[in-house]
């Protein structure tokens, strides 16, 4: 049924094709439409077959590090891809998912389907969902990324001089035979779908991403679009400039001496067998050098992962290094930086965190400096599992080559694999190769990587403003500042809050907006764990409720944990507004679109600055009333978003209250929630017992114009009645209207965005009414910043 040059990149027994209605080539890591193994073997098994072929691609938005800056890189590679194949007159359906719920889109077209050809990763998820598809079809995996195929080798070879000797062969003759693409037989078909296939070409890809529910402060990175016209760009441009200079040259971090194709080689943009060729053609000894990376490390790498049971464990270190690793786990190592001073790069450590940025703004990491990276955290880390966790993590959410089998080999490389025993032992890393950063610095210029990696991949700093700098604020500047970009906060109080304002009243300390949150959406929750693990973050666990004072988790399920930052709520935000430019007591009065740019005055009509791009993070009425001159229609749609007042009473007693509980929520009455502040961590101590009462929005509105004093007296009544508690007069008592508390119907959108005037306005008002959803929010709307073309 196929040619030679077709079968051996087929894996051996490989099932019998069956009745069905079409042959499906499931593209995965191989996203180019022409020198193409699995391409050519469906185009080839429908030919036998005498069924039409056509091409299904897929992006979800729950693959773990979903990212703007992993599915921009994705859909731009696709796009290249149906425009290839549109060409070659082969059908090419691709499948974004969104919101809401997905349906079984591929399960359905396995099931109709004689035969399901797929691109092989040997690599998790992807070899979980092939066992799941062999189930419902046929499946046929085809190696389309090695030169020689990962089938021809039986066992695993661990190192590179073994597997050089065994695959030299097979390389030598491959690299010098052209390709033949498959001829398409024509017309283009595709079947009945269960989607809408999206037409790539003609689509504002920075709209799709911002419409999936993934990451949205990775931000894109410019200078390293996707796709095979990109990536046969890049390449062309090293085999003539840099290619006779690599095997000296790659190896300085600060040049420019490597080829920085490894993402194109990742998801398939470019084939390695176009390279191997290309590069032995041209000859030289820097082609010997590439081609010994792109062949032996490479490959080595792929055939590893392939003949390992769990290629991103400890387990899969040699013997010896996880010996001498867990040997050296008494050794005294420093305290762990927390997972977001790691991310962001802000350990102190001035050589791991340039490469950290390189990471976090680029997305790529020069090899050089990567084995020092990665076993400067084994120093931070309590043992070798706990430190490959996170370099994985790092490395997979940053890199634009993550997620790939020569992306693991060079974290495993840092950690003893591929290597060999360096005597004598050092502490913490025992006999693995040392790498020391005080030892790298002294032979790299530490301040220029540095200036290099802080620019942004843009090329140039946007200049942004973001009025309002409470959590949805803060969470879109510091998006915006890990891209490069140039943000300044304006607030006008002149203290951090907003929803998670703290009051202080003479020694006392009151949570006067929230009382505490959860967290449900995991691009929440890594920077929640983060600031727990630094303490700013803790449990309230009240020592009982009140009538429905509970958040049920439903039958079977724990209640989500009730979280407060110490020593008030407003102590997260001071966490978020670490490292940036906030101008407190500052009210932005007017927005001013002028040709190119925003001019900013405050109330007074003194300027405050010229920028490109302002963030609005304010409530929808108060964003509509401050956008309305520069933009009517935006204006109007936020004044669509209704908002409910809350009066909320702050009361101390200096007498035991007698109350039984700590937390009631949902009352009958005027209230809405009532909570004994001072049984929060780190509140106790601040004398007495400490109340706040939140009335409900209905109540609100009606009372609207009373006066502090008569709102304080109506609050504390319903909450003697509510609580049974002796009456008392309390020794302090403080009254607050939060005119626009909350919303009472969200937009249902991230953010809003105006491409035109670059104007983004945010707020948990935008997707709830909680601190999560306004992190989502403000995330959001510094992903459609970070996503605009230099």
């Amino acid at each position: 049924m196929l040619p030679a040059h077709l079968a051996e990149r087929l894996e051996p027994n490989a099932p019998a094709p069956r009745e069905g209605r079409f042959v499906v080539y499931w593209m995965r890591v191989a996203a180019r439409a022409t020198e193409n193994p699995a391409l050519d073997v469906a185009l080839a098994a429908g030919k036998a077959l005498q069924k039409p072929v056509f091409v299904y691609h897929a992006l979800s938005q729950r693959y773990r590090y979903a990212s703007d800056r992993l599915h921009t890189f994705f859909l731009e590679g696709a796009r290249d891809v149906q425009q290839g194949l549109a060409a070659r007159g082969i059908g090419y359906a691709f499948h974004l998912e969104r919101p809401p719920a997905p349906a079984p889109v591929l399960q359905s077209l396995a099931q109709d389907a004689a035969l399901v050809v797929t691109d092989f990763l040997p690599l998790q998820p992807l070899l979980r969902w092939d066992a799941e598809v062999a189930k419902l079809a046929p499946l046929w995996r085809v190696d389309a990324s090695c030169v020689a195929p990962l089938w021809r080798f039986g066992e695993r070879l661990g190192r590179p001089r073994a597997f050089r000797e065994a695959a030299r062969e097979a390389w030598a003759r491959r690299v010098r035979e052209a390709w033949r693409d498959v001829e398409s037989p024509g017309p283009a078909f595709l079947p009945d779908l269960p989607f809408a296939p999206v037409d790539l070409p003609g689509a504002d890809l920075s709209a799709l991403v911002a419409g999936c529910e993934v990451d949205h402060t990775v931000s894109p990175v410019h200078h390293t679009p996707g796709g095979t016209s990109a990536g046969l760009a890049r390449w062309r441009t090293f085999l003539e400039t840099k290619l006779d200079a690599y095997a000296r040259a790659r190896d300085e971090p600060l040049g420019d001496g490597t080829s920085r194709l490894s993402a194109y080689l990742h998801l398939g943009h470019v084939s390695a067998l176009r390279l191997a060729r290309e590069a032995a053609g041209h000859g030289g000894e820097g082609a010997q050098k590439f081609l010994d990376e792109l062949l032996t490390w490479r490959e080595l790498a792929w055939h590893f992962c392939w003949h390992t049971p769990s290629p991103d464990s400890v387990e899969a270190l040699p013997p010896w290094a996880r010996e001498t690793l867990q040997a050296h786990e008494g050794d005294r190592r420093e305290a762990l930086p927390s997972w977001e001073h790691l991310a962001r790069a802000q350990t102190g450590d001035a050589l791991w965190d340039a490469a950290q940025r390189q990471l976090l703004t680029h997305g790529e990491l020069h090899h050089a400096v990567r084995m020092t990276w990665g076993k400067r955290l084994l120093e931070w880390t309590r043992d070798a599992k706990s430190a490959l966790a996170l370099l994985f993590d790092l490395n997979h959410r940053y890199a634009l080559d993550g997620r790939d089998p020569s992306s693991v080999g060079g974290i495993l490389w840092c950690l003893g694999a591929f290597d060999r025993p360096f005597a004598p032992e050092v502490p913490v890393l025992g006999a693995v190769r040392p790498r020391p950063t005080a030892e790298h610095s002294k032979r790299l210029e530490v301040a220029e990587y540095e200036r290099r990696v802080h620019r942004p991949s843009r090329g140039r700093p946007l200049t942004v403003a973001v009025v309002g700098a409470g959590v949805a604020g803060a969470a879109a500047a510091r998006a915006l500042k890990d891209a490069g970009q140039a943000v300044v906060l304006f607030e006008r109080a002149r203290q951090p809050g907003g929803r998670l304002s703290s009051w202080r009243e003479g020694g006392l300390r009151f949570d006067s907006g929230a009382s505490h949150f959860s967290v449900k959406d995991e691009r929440f929750a890594r920077w929640a764990r983060a600031w727990w693990q630094e303490r700013v973050l803790a449990e309230w666990t009240p020592s009982s409720l009140g009538p429905s004072g509970g958040e049920g988790g439903g039958e079977g399920k724990r209640p989500a944990a009730r979280l407060v930052a110490s020593p008030s709520n407003a102590a997260l935000v001071s966490r978020l507004h670490h490292q940036l430019d906030v101008r407190f007591g500052v009210t932005v009065g007017e927005l001013k679109r002028d040709a190119e740019r925003w001019r900013l005055k405050d109330e007074s009509g003194e300027s405050l600055g010229e920028y490109e791009v302002v963030v609005v993070a304010l409530p929808a009425p108060e964003a509509a009333t401050l956008v309305d001159p520069a933009s009517f229609s935006l204006a109007s749609r936020l004044r669509e978003v209704s908002f409910e007042s809350c009066w909320a009473v702050l009361l101390s007693f200096s007498s035991p209250t007698g109350v039984e509980w700590d937390l009631q929520e949902g009352g009958a009455g005027p209230l809405e929630r009532v909570w004994r502040d001072s049984s929060k961590p780190e509140r106790r101590g601040e004398g007495g017992e400490r109340w706040v009462l939140h009335a409900t929005g209905e109540w609100s509105a009606r009372h609207l114009g009373a006066s502090a004093d008569e709102v304080t007296a109506m609050l504390l009544d319903a909450y003697v009645s509510a609580t049974g508690a002796a009456r008392q007069a309390p020794a302090s008592s403080q009254a607050h209207l939060w005119r626009n508390a909350r919303a009472s119907r969200p937009l249902g959108e991230a953010c809003v965005w105006d491409a035109a005037l670059r104007l983004a306005v945010c707020g948990d008002w935008c997707l709830g009414r909680d601190v999560e959803s306004a992190f989502l929010s403000g995330s959001a709307a510094a992903g459609r910043i970070n996503a605009l073309p230099p």
